[in-house]
């Protein structure tokens, strides 16, 4: 399948969306153990995701590589600008299947995407370990941070903030050799103070969990992403690419009120309870 690449010349005014995943697991089934559905609902088959990638590719383009990120954000084209939409493809958190399963998937098609680490999961249980993230090609591959801990960011005190965003970047260039200028914010738990301290340690372009088509009017310092579930459907999938997420919007922005209202800290403890999460489920994620 022959695709257009979207950092050709003439693409730096590209509106684009940005596919979230998670984990890629085996086609014929999962076993998260004792991980609750809070930590697992976002992961998909091996055949969803090849699923995606070919609806991507029946576009006539490539997903956006990091070079065309930062390009098209910078031009930040209008609302209303006409030419090519594009798609980015990226990972939270680190998962081992994501980053050898989902890897090969795209490597296969050729196709670029982003991977962001939470570094103090590495080695872990379920997690890649440091040989897998070496062997990402550069030229394919992009690496961020996902933070050290997956801690709310914007829960936490500064000095913490710029620990846990220093530490993640720091074990990451020293893993690869390389520069590390991506931040995705665990959780979407982003305010000023966590755009500052990022600014400061030298990230470029921050990754949010806000559902918006990009650029956004904030630039490399909030690129909106919306996150694939199991139950996401390709249909819904090529709504996304055609650029629309209107409500998806509407939904998240019905779910601020209570995040708002009960913190971010106390609204992942309530979330979990409400997926079921309870005794007997292991907590993956501690706000």
């Amino acid at each position: 399948m022959a695709f257009t690449t979207s950092h050709d010349a003439g693409s730096a005014s590209q509106r684009f969306v940005c596919l979230l995943y998670h984990d890629v697991y085996p086609t014929e089934g999962s076993d998260y153990g004792r991980l609750g559905r809070s930590a697992v609902m976002y992961h998909v088959s091996e055949a969803a995701f090849r699923q995606h990638l070919l609806l991507i590719g029946g576009t006539g383009e490539r997903p956006m590589d990091m070079d065309a990120v930062r390009r098209s954000v910078a031009a930040r084209p209008s609302p209303t600008a006409g030419g090519r939409s594009g798609t980015v493809v990226c990972f939270d958190d680190g998962w081992a299947g994501a980053v050898t399963r989902g890897a090969a998937v795209l490597r296969e098609l050729a196709m670029p995407a982003l991977f962001f680490v939470t570094t103090r999961f590495v080695g872990r249980k379920y997690f890649a370990a440091r040989g897998d993230l070496r062997q990402l090609e550069p030229d394919l591959f992009t690496i961020g941070s996902h933070g050290a801990s997956h801690r709310m960011l914007s829960s936490l005190p500064t000095a913490a903030i710029r620990e846990d965003l220093s530490e993640s970047k720091s074990w990451l260039e020293d893993l690869l050799g390389r520069s590390v200028t991506a931040l995705s914010i665990p959780g979407g738990a982003v305010d000023r103070r966590v755009v500052a301290v990022a600014r400061e340690l030298g990230y470029t372009e921050i990754f949010t969990s806000a559902i918006a088509v990009n650029p956004t009017t904030s630039g490399p310092w909030g690129i909106a992403r919306i996150g694939v579930t199991q139950t996401t459907t390709t249909e819904t999938v090529a709504r996304w690419l055609a650029l629309q997420v209107e409500r998806e919007r509407w939904r998240k922005a019905m779910l601020a009120l209570p995040k708002t209202m009960l913190g971010m800290r106390n609204y992942s403890r309530l979330r979990r309870t409400f997926l079921g999460d309870g005794d007997g489920y292991e907590p993956l994620f501690q706000p």
